[in-house]
């Protein structure tokens, strides 16, 4: 009964991958540095690790950190906002946003494979 959202929820889950993959090789196209490639995929991949993460966390422990997600994203927001404001004295909104959308997928990249892990170790216990 509930196979299609088992099935969804998979598929949300490995989807940055998928998404990261195809932007490197698309990207391959249009960018010869390998760097400039590196810095598209992640940036289109952002958005789907932040919602795979929030599923993750819902198949794992039952229950929805949407809200502190979302907090934490605007706190870091802020945070990086005030930082650039006292480093530089005037903001640059652009360098800003592409600094903060990168950071997000580094954290967010982090709290994935750890999840993943964690995920791993819990089902292989739960066996033995």
């Amino acid at each position: 009964m509930f196979d299609w959202l088992t099935n969804s929820t998979a598929i949300i889950i490995v989807l940055p991958v998928i998404i990261f993959i195809l932007t490197m090789l698309l990207s391959g196209f249009r960018f010869r540095k390998t760097q400039r490639r590196i810095m598209l995929s992640a940036d289109v991949s952002t958005i789907f690790l932040i919602i795979a993460v929030h599923f993750f966390m819902m198949v794992l422990f039952n229950k929805s950190f949407l809200l502190y997600i979302l907090l934490f994203l605007f706190i870091l927001g802020i945070v990086i906002v005030v930082i650039a404001a006292k480093k530089e004295g005037e903001i640059q909104y652009r360098k800003i946003i592409r600094g903060y959308w990168r950071l997000c997928f580094f954290i967010f990249a982090l709290l994935y494979v750890a999840l993943y892990l964690y995920g791993i170790i819990y089902s292989l216990i739960l066996q033995f």
